[in-house]
């Protein structure tokens, strides 16, 4: 379930929620070499989950089983625990990202893009963050020139999760592929609130997804990086001057930035668009973002490529990928669907 797309004579392959699975990137990064991919753009949800990586104790074991609980048996998120529960899932995160998923991106053969997701720390990805300060690493940009590559050029291309118009290329030359990039999903029930954002600007709180919380964590942007308790805004109205921007402010920013006629043809958004092949959950509820399904329709990209609800494949009995109307002609709406947990 790794789409490949060769839309401008480009071979992409991309995939997404890997979660700290490195045989799983290895599986990746291998298809990408036999299909001949010239690039690898991987769409969030990259490092590991909590503190599971190397952890003996999360073996098998889920968060709930671990953390302090309140009487009524629901996790007691107040307590002490689970904010040192959060900062060593920071800190175990960073490691992996520097240890097992860096040494396998820096030896594929072409360049990597890659974009946080809702469950990767925000600081690993930042400007002087922990993924900024290696060698290796650069930012994506946009280049409407289509220059060639300098031969020096970073392996590996970090993406603005926040929303960013960037020129996608491959190693050797070719083609440059204009592509979209965005991180942020609908607020939810997970704890992680670094990428979590209101959909629509007017979104009100008791519009939000049921048992979504505004309370959870973020990581700081100082170094050394921590995480900390913060409570998300969720009051309606036009936010395009605050940091926690809803997603459809995130996208009208995005794509208003852009100066091109049209907005770029390629997608690649964490969260997928509301009711498609890629919002279905196991309890049978529609999690999609409404926001990100109302600018495809206005903009009319070619293909959006997502990741984030694992199960939505399945649930859709394998289908990947769909069409969905737009304005001007129609989408193709693509889903990984992705589970680290299972072959």
């Amino acid at each position: 379930r790794n789409w490949s797309l060769s839309p401008w004579g480009m071979k992409v392959c991309f995939s997404a929620d890997i979660h700290g699975s490195t045989d799983h990137l290895r599986r990746i990064l291998r298809c990408a070499t036999e299909q001949g991919c010239e690039t690898v753009v991987l769409g969030g949800d990259l490092g590991p989950r909590g503190r599971g990586w190397g952890h003996p104790s999360m073996e098998k074991k889920r968060i709930r089983d671990i953390l302090p609980h309140n009487n009524d048996g629901s996790i007691a998120w107040d307590h002490a625990d689970c904010l040192k529960h959060m900062q060593e899932g920071f800190d175990r995160q960073g490691q992996w990202f520097v240890e097992e998923m860096m040494p396998l991106l820096e030896a594929h053969r072409t360049t990597v893009y890659i974009m946080p997701g809702n469950s990767d720390w925000k600081h690993h990805f930042q400007p002087g963050g922990t993924l900024d300060k290696l060698p290796s690493v650069g930012r994506a940009y946009c280049d409407d020139e289509c220059n060639e590559f300098p031969q020096d050029s970073p392996k590996v291309m970090i993406i603005n999760g926040e929303g960013q118009i960037f020129t996608l290329r491959s190693t050797g030359g070719g083609p440059c592929v204009p592509a979209l990039a965005l991180s942020l999903v609908p607020i939810s029930s997970h704890r992680k609130k670094d990428w979590e954002r209101k959909d629509w600007r007017w979104q009100e709180e008791q519009q939000l997804e049921p048992g979504a919380s505004l309370d959870g964590f973020v990581s700081s942007g100082q170094d050394p990086g921590y995480v900390k308790r913060k409570r998300l805004r969720a009051e309606p109205g036009w936010d395009g001057r605050l940091p926690d921007r809803s997603i459809e402010t995130a996208l009208d920013e995005a794509l208003g930035d852009d100066r091109r006629r049209e907005a770029p043809g390629i997608w690649f958004v964490h969260c997928p668009p509301r009711h498609t092949v890629g919002d279905l959950t196991s309890r049978g509820e529609r999690v999609g973002s409404v926001a990100l399904r109302a600018a495809i329709e206005r903009h009319a990209p070619m293909a959006t490529f997502h990741g984030h609800i694992h199960e939505s494949v399945d649930q859709h009995d394998g289908m990947f990928k769909e069409h969905i109307t737009t304005m001007k002609d129609r989408c193709t709406v693509v889903s990984v669907g992705n589970d680290f947990r299972a072959e």
